[in-house]
C-alpha cells in the first residue's frame, strides 16, 4: 500500500513567481531559506551588471543548472528572474515527483529537463553542455559527496563566459579552495549557510569580481 508523501509549503520570495506557494517534501529536504535565496540573486546581479542602471534582467535568457534541485524552488527563483531554461537533478525519487509537480502547477516543464538521477553521474555523463550558473546544494553533512560531485564539476571547463558555480553548504565546513579547472573566488554567510561562489580562472569576463 502506498503512503502519500508528508509535504509543507514554502514561499517563492522574488521574481516572477514571488509570492506563489511550493511543496516541500516535510522530511529529508532542506530547502534554501528566504534570506539566502533573495541575497544570492541581488550578488548575482552585481557579478553579470555592467550598468546598474539597466532595465534588463542580468540573468535573463541564461541557462541553469540545479543539482540536489530538491523542491526546485531556487530553479523556480532562477526562472522567474530571467532564466531562460534550467536542468533539474534530483535522485530521490518521492523528492523529483514533488519537483515536478512543482514546475508544473507554475507551467514551468517546458523550460525545464528534469532529471531523476545521482548528481556525479549526470556530470560525467554530461559532455558538452554549458551553463551560465550551476548551483549546488548537496546535504550538509556529506561533506565527500560534496568534494565528489564538486571535482567531477570541475573535471572540464563546462560555465560560459562569466558563467559562476555555487555551492551552498554548512558554514562549520571548509569548502575546497578549487576543483579541476573552478577556482573559488569569493564566500558568503547567513547564520549556519554559506555560498561559496567558483569560476574558471582564467574567465575575466566576470565585471564585479571582488
Amino acid at each position: 500500500m502506498a503512503f502519500a508523501l508528508e509535504v509543507v509549503v514554502i514561499r517563492v520570495t522574488g521574481g516572477a513567481f514571488r509570492g506563489r506557494n511550493l511543496r516541500v517534501p516535510a522530511e529529508g529536504v532542506r530547502p534554501t531559506p528566504s534570506l539566502v535565496r533573495g541575497a544570492v540573486f541581488s550578488i548575482l546581479g552585481g557579478l553579470w551588471s555592467d550598468d546598474p542602471g539597466d532595465a534588463v534582467e542580468p540573468a535573463e535568457g541564461r541557462v541553469w543548472l540545479d543539482l540536489f534541485a530538491g523542491s526546485g524552488v531556487m530553479t523556480v527563483e532562477a526562472l522567474g528572474r530571467g532564466f531562460a531554461t534550467a536542468v533539474c537533478v534530483e535522485k530521490a525519487r518521492p523528492v523529483f515527483s514533488v519537483l515536478r509537480r512543482n514546475l508544473e502547477d507554475l507551467a514551468l516543464l517546458p523550460r525545464v529537463r528534469c532529471v531523476a538521477g545521482d548528481a556525479r553521474r549526470f556530470l560525467l555523463d554530461d559532455k558538452d553542455a554549458l551553463y551560465d550558473l550551476i548551483y549546488m546544494d548537496p546535504p550538509f553533512a556529506l561533506t565527500e559527496l560534496r568534494d565528489a560531485v564538486l571535482e567531477a564539476a570541475g573535471a572540464r571547463p563546462r560555465l560560459t563566459p562569466g558563467g559562476v558555480l555555487l555551492l551552498e553548504q554548512d558554514a562549520r565546513h571548509n569548502p575546497p579552495p578549487s576543483a579541476g579547472c573552478l577556482v573559488q573566488f569569493m564566500a558568503r554567510r547567513w547564520g549556519q549557510t554559506q555560498v561559496c561562489f567558483y569560476h574558471v580562472e582564467e574567465n575575466r569576463s566576470l565585471p564585479r569580481i571582488v
